[in-house]
């Protein structure tokens, strides 16, 4: 697990695409881009050199209110279902932790949303220890309702 590097441009794409609706690497690529300049943390799990999952994460609010948004995991295919989610899960809790540190300050809260029919998501933050928060209707999609899930620490 390590930040990512705008060299990992490419790799990083691949990893978006195959997760999410982009329908090209060039667009995939430029996600990538465009978070990174909007200080989005993109934190990379690679095995053997090679870039297998990726997980992103937001500051919001000031430092003093210790709350983070956990944006999207995302893994290989092939790589699922072998505990890189798991690890990306915490690394992302260990890198905020340390950004929360450098200004003196706790995390305390992450949350995230998720659509309402991934169920393999949600199964899995609750293993996490998240728990169901609220349920925002139709908040992104007309026909999908987003699950918010939070952790306090």
């Amino acid at each position: 697990m390590r930040p990512a590097k705008l060299s990992d441009a490419g790799a990083i794409a691949k990893v978006l695409k195959s997760g999410y609706n982009l329908d090209s690497l060039d667009e995939a690529k430029g996600v990538f881009l465009s978070e990174r300049k909007r200080g989005v943390r993109y934190i990379v799990a690679d095995a053997d050199g090679k870039i297998v999952g990726l997980v992103t994460w937001t500051m919001h609010g000031l430092p003093k209110h210790g709350l983070i948004e956990l944006d999207r995991i995302a893994v290989l295919p092939e790589f699922r279902g072998k505990g890189v989610s798991r690890q990306l899960f915490g690394a992302l809790i260990d890198d905020a932790r340390k950004e929360y540190e450098k200004e003196g300050k706790k995390l305390r809260k992450l949350y995230l949303m998720t659509h309402e029919s991934n169920k393999r998501a949600q199964s899995f933050y609750e293993k996490m220890g998240m728990k169901h928060e609220a349920t925002l209707k139709a908040h992104f999609y007309d026909k999908e309702d987003e699950r918010v899930y939070s952790l306090f620490f």
